[in-house]
């Protein structure tokens, strides 16, 4: 999953601008949680960046990560506090989470964030957990591809997300690039490609890598409900319009979360390894 939306795309989000002069905003908090199906919640804040003529390091985001909130989530029965903790699996590395509480399908959570004059709240469902039929690797002039394919139940409404992880370059999942679905949009089964997620933390040559069959990698497959699929089929038009430079993507990214920015999900998620694929035959799945 890109842990890094919110944190680095509200710089776009908070603007005003005219003749390029540029007008800052008053910060606003960020919440970028989740919570899968048999897993903690995961939760990360910061404060948003707006932009500015002052030029901003990478390196100086860490100024705005907020260590000291209260996060709080509740399933309607318990209420538990979440735990703030450095984690190098995540950028940025600090989490909020939780071993007292694991997901559930069909139940609601309720999360609350409060620090100094912020407080930000949102709610969400887990869907049921689905599976993927198989995945292919398809060898091709350029190395290696990726496909899944998958079912969907006719009588069921329901909408689906991909994340991938290279499991020996990344230490968290990103967003698979083109894969969020909606059911009445497509013909099934489907095969859906599976490509390597963006992220700031490596160069534009580590992100154009070309997949040569010897990579693991982890692939996670979630249905998520329709406020999910909202934020990520925004999340995709803004990278595949806001890097064309004769078409400038203006939408504000959708957000579930009440006082501030980001989401806040439920994924009924499967995960699947994908060890070696040196063949061109479907890797069978468990």
């Amino acid at each position: 999953m890109n842990r890094l939306l919110l944190y680095i795309t509200s710089l776009f989000l908070f603007v005003s601008c005219d003749d390029d002069i540029f007008i800052e905003s008053a910060p606003r908090i960020v919440v970028e949680g989740w919570i899968d199906a048999g897993g903690f919640p995961v939760v990360i804040v910061t404060e948003s960046v707006p932009i500015s003529d002052h030029y901003t390091d990478i390196k100086d985001l860490d100024n705005h990560v907020i260590k000291w909130a209260k996060v709080t989530v509740s399933d309607g029965e318990r209420e538990c506090i979440l735990t703030g903790k450095s984690n190098s699996s995540y950028f940025p590395p600090y989490i909020y989470t939780t071993s007292e509480m694991r997901g559930e399908v069909g139940k609601n959570y309720r999360l609350t964030v409060s620090y100094e004059d912020y407080y930000a709240e949102a709610e969400t469902t887990i869907p049921h957990k689905v599976s993927v039929k198989e995945i292919i690797a398809e060898n091709n002039a350029n190395g290696y591809s990726l496909k899944a394919r998958i079912e969907d139940n006719p009588d069921e409404k329901n909408f689906y997300k991909f994340f991938i992880r290279m499991i020996d370059r990344e230490k968290m999942y990103l967003s698979s690039n083109m894969s969020v679905i909606d059911d009445k949009e497509f013909t099934f089964p489907l095969d859906v490609p599976l490509g390597l997620g963006k992220s700031i933390i490596h160069s534009k040559e580590e992100q154009e890598h070309i997949l040569d069959g010897s990579e693991r990698l982890l692939i996670k497959f979630a249905q998520i409900d329709s406020i999910a699929y909202n934020f990520w089929n925004e999340y995709k038009n803004y990278i595949e319009l806001g890097q064309n430079s004769f078409f400038r993507y203006t939408n504000n990214v959708y957000s579930n979360v009440k006082g501030g920015l980001g989401y806040w999900f439920g994924y009924g998620a499967t995960e699947y390894l994908c060890e070696p694929y040196k063949h061109d035959t479907p890797i069978v799945l468990d």
